[in-house]
């Protein structure tokens, strides 16, 4: 007899979860982000819909060595940057179903009064499911198995962004495998869930924003618009469950490509693993207890850190060490197995911190998470051979940096983790 588990595709929507949020941060080409989110809570008292739309240009790259070079090439000047919340009435989830089923698509509807769904649909391949989110007079996601699409166009903010993912970097190597590894079959029971789609996509992109630079026949000038086009690179993901908890750490980063793997979403196809380093983490609390999954990708390594290594249980934690000050937008934290250890310190300006909503059994709590895209991540990877043996650097790497030093690493503290939000 042979059986054979076949994995969910669970970027695909869980039509019977509380809530549901898809989450993507593209790294533009000088180093600014922008962050797209779709999210609902079903049954919802408020806001049980949300689309955040948000771009954080680059701080300004850090001064010359030369003087002599410093005044021959100023600075460019500082681009404003602009965040939406949208809280629509609806949002509209279509689901393709595969060819082993019906030929209709699963429709749901989602308000803070109603769902209503068909079961999911699944592929035939054990791959990924095409399916398309769309907000009314807002925009949609629309994804395939091989490529993922944001157009987002609000004439009232002047607003339009088109974005499309493609040549994706799986979590892992098999199909649908995630940060959360085989505790993700037991999804269906746990509170929160994270799945990660592609930890390093190509991503082109156009962002215009702003009125027309100067009003005709008067001479006088509005601000001037943005308009952004070119090839960056994009991390996708997404949550779901009942709830976010009431605190919360998120940070990614990418390194910057060198001069001879430039090319912004380059794979290796011999072990089909990324050649450039990207180390990205969640870490949620529950009632004394701390909970990670942290991975870090490189040429030499490609670790996942999970469950029941990256716990505390209150003072109880041999294997998980965290250090946080949200007031100085800074973090520390090494984890380990028997074998392997990870040191890890992040740090952001306190003052590029931007405020988000957050997914609560009641709706989108407005403020409720901070995040920052100037962080810069310094990883120190070690391993040993024995229990008790010595620990060996592996490697050490500086992530959250462009070629040109520019700072643009993410950094999030979400609820009780952040020091403004009190609850």
């Amino acid at each position: 007899m042979n059986l054979k588990y076949k994995s969910r595709d669970h970027f695909a929507p869980h039509q019977s979860r509380k809530f549901e949020g898809y989450y993507t941060r593209t790294q533009l080409a000088d180093g600014a982000t922008l962050a797209i989110i779709f999210c609902w809570v079903k049954r919802a008292k408020a806001r049980g819909n949300y689309v955040l739309v948000s771009y954080a240009p680059p701080p300004l790259p850090p001064p010359a060595r030369d003087d002599k070079e410093a005044h021959r090439t100023p600075p460019p000047p500082a681009r404003e940057g602009f965040t939406y919340e949208f809280f629509p009435p609806d949002i509209e989830v279509c689901t393709l179903a595969s060819k082993s089923s019906s030929k209709r698509a699963s429709v749901i509807s989602t308000s803070s009064a109603h769902s209503h769904a068909r079961p999911p649909a699944h592929d035939d391949g054990g791959g990924y499911t095409a399916f398309t989110i769309s907000a009314p007079s807002i925009g949609h996601m629309a994804v395939t198995p091989d490529s993922i699409e944001y157009a987002i166009v609000v004439p009232d903010k002047h607003l339009r962004v088109h974005l499309t993912l493609d040549a994706h970097t799986p979590w892992a190597s098999s199909a649908g495998a995630g940060p959360m590894g085989g505790i993700l079959r037991m999804s269906w029971a746990l509170p929160l869930n994270w799945h990660v789609r592609s930890t390093n996509s190509r991503a082109t992109y156009y962002i215009a924003h702003g009125p027309p630079s100067k009003l005709k026949g008067t001479g006088a000038s509005a601000p001037s618009p943005l308009r952004l086009e070119g090839v960056g690179r994009a991390h996708v993901e997404k949550n779901w469950g009942g709830s976010f908890p009431s605190g919360w750490i998120w940070a990614q980063a990418f390194a910057a490509p060198s001069d001879r793997d430039a090319s912004p979403c380059s794979r290796s196809e011999k072990n089909g693993g990324e050649r450039r380093r990207s180390v990205p983490r969640r870490g949620a609390a529950l009632p004394g207890v701390q909970a990670y999954l942290v991975g870090y990708r490189s040429p030499t390594c490609h670790w996942d850190f999970r469950p029941p290594f990256a716990v505390g249980l209150g003072r109880l934690s041999p294997f998980l060490h965290v250090r946080r000050d949200s007031r100085q937008g800074t973090m520390d934290i090494r984890v380990a197995t028997w074998f392997r250890r990870l040191d890890v310190k992040i740090r952001a300006p306190s003052e590029s911190f931007v405020e988000m909503s957050a997914p609560l059994r009641g709706g989108h709590e407005p403020g409720f998470a901070h995040e920052s895209f100037q962080a810069v991540v310094e990883v120190e990877a070690r391993r040993r051979k024995w229990v008790w043996g010595k620990w060996e650097v592996v490697e050490r790497s500086v992530l959250g940096q462009t070629a040109e030093g520019v700072s643009c690493g993410a950094l999030e503290f979400g609820g009780s983790y952040y020091h403004k939000v009190h609850r």
